[in-house]
């Protein structure tokens, strides 16, 4: 945004806009008896008394739409708007104008809703509410929030369409820390040995795979310990289920301490509708299994809505919490998915997760490489040689690893490589762009994100990220019409 000097303070005209402060013609009088000559001042007066430019233009003394103020801009008058001055569904661009379509917004606001498949393209910005449940007694909310926030900041950074080679490119993601609880114990009970707090929801016994009790956030003890007020009833608080459904929470992030034998939690678990290849929802049970993982059969979820439940290890950093993330995202769009037919069409070749097809490979992708061990070399440019297993070794030539995946970054020796020079060429940055261009990943491409996300994944997967298709990309998907913003499947 250019800076915004000369705010105007005073009050509106009767025509709702606000008349900048009086100004002498450049020839006339200049208040101290001497006659200014011609030229001299930057504004003159115009036939009807109103402030103009040099240039005769008025700016915006016509009048400024709704959430833009008539501003002093240099020498120059222009309606701006300021971060929150937008109506409902616009934001405060670049330019300081209030334009494109912001979700949630007055018309949609929850989670699943039509309105976000009827207008999926049009979007510019989603700005999700999310809901953080602190269970850690050894962390303070302030650290909580700190270490949330920074992971806001890298995770609105990371959905910046090619923002690495774009300065001016704008953040589709903009996530806010709607509500953070505190469910840490006032003091631990005697003999308390574990490092989250007795309100955390843990089977006992373990009842499926996991040990944490995903059933009982959706519950309505846990209603009450979350607090969430209902709009509509002041002083009850709303189930899970029922702020989820009012647009009031879009994710839950569980702020715990992973490095313990309680804890027993999934990186991310979605519940999610089916849709059709054009987005509109089929009918019937949700999927269960649309993250990284699945919910146990035993955890109802009453939801109606898609519900995104992710665990932030308060350990670890933001980094770590992206890699979590982008896992949930293969998930979402993985080969054979019948939840998001249009995103599971487009992502597995993006990120290298069809070699079945793309190289008649009896694997779909080298998360199949054993772990700790160098798995791929490259004798050029454009060949691989791989060693997975006994009867999985060999070399391709023509090889393009395309974005790479969360393990593997296209020139990966193993799993979680960010040490890796080879100069191996890939279509990633011209991926489905009509150019036909490749250009050569050596690895530092994401060093310039080391100090942004410097643990687990994460430098390499903000420069991802960042290559997942978005608003008004340019792409085109295999009917020559623009490829459709990834972003909103989250959403649906």
């Amino acid at each position: 945004m250019a800076p915004i000097l000369g705010l105007l303070t005073g009050c509106p005209g009767d025509d709702g806009r606000q008349d900048p402060p009086p100004t002498t013609a450049g020839t006339g009088s200049t208040g101290d008896g001497s006659e200014a000559g011609p030229g001299t001042g930057d504004e003159t007066g115009g036939s009807d008394g109103t402030a103009t430019s040099e240039t005769g233009e008025t700016g915006c003394l016509e009048g400024c739409a709704e959430g833009e103020t008539c501003i002093l801009d240099g020498d120059q008058w222009r309606c701006a708007c300021e971060a929150d001055s937008c109506p409902s569904g616009q934001m405060c661009d670049a330019e300081a104008h209030c334009s494109g379509l912001v979700w949630p917004n007055a018309e949609s606001w929850a989670n699943s809703d039509p309105w976000i498949p009827q207008h999926h393209q049009e979007i510019t910005q989603m700005r999700p509410r999310v809901l953080a449940i602190n269970y850690v007694n050894a962390r303070s909310m302030a650290e909580m929030d700190e270490q949330l926030t920074q992971m806001r900041d890298i995770i609105a950074e990371a959905s910046r369409w090619h923002g690495y080679a774009d300065p001016s490119a704008s953040a589709f993601l903009e996530y806010e820390l709607a509500y953070q609880v505190d469910l840490r114990d006032p003091a631990p009970p005697p003999g308390w040995t574990y490092h989250n707090s007795t309100l955390y929801p843990r089977e006992d016994p373990v009842e499926g795979y996991w040990g944490f009790d995903y059933e009982r956030l959706f519950d309505a003890d846990h209603a009450d310990l979350l607090g969430i007020e209902d709009p509509s009833a002041p002083g009850t608080n709303l189930r899970l289920c029922d702020a989820i459904e009012l647009g009031l929470v879009h994710e839950v992030w569980i702020y715990g301490d992973a490095d313990v034998p309680d804890v027993s939690a999934a990186e991310m678990l979605e519940l999610k509708p089916y849709y059709d290849e054009d987005g509109n929802r089929l009918p019937g049970a949700m999927n269960r299994c649309v993250g990284n993982g699945c919910f146990d059969d035993e955890d109802v979820i009453p939801c109606a809505r898609s519900v995104r439940v992710a665990w932030f290890n308060n350990t670890r950093g933001p980094g770590c919490f992206l890699e979590s993330l982008s896992h949930a995202f293969e998930g979402m769009g993985r080969k054979g998915s019948t939840v998001l037919p249009y995103l599971s069409r487009y992502f597995p070749e993006f990120s290298g997760m069809q070699l079945d097809v793309d190289y008649g490979l009896p694997i779909e992708s080298w998360y199949a490489c054993p772990y700790g061990a160098p798995c791929l070399s490259y004798p050029s440019e454009t060949s691989v040689s791989y060693d997975v297993s006994a009867g999985v070794q060999g070399t391709l030539e023509d090889y393009d690893p395309r974005c790479g995946n969360v393990h593997w970054p296209p020139n990966a020796r193993q799993h979680y490589d960010l040490a890796g020079t080879d100069a191996v060429r890939s279509r990633c940055t011209h991926w489905r762009d009509g150019s036909g261009a490749t250009e050569l990943y050596d690895g530092s491409q994401h060093t310039q994100y080391a100090a942004l996300a410097p643990d687990c994944m994460g430098s390499f997967l903000v420069w991802w990220r960042q290559n997942i298709p978005g608003h008004d990309s340019g792409l085109v998907d295999d009917t020559g019409a623009p490829m459709r913003n990834w972003w909103p499947f989250l959403f649906y």
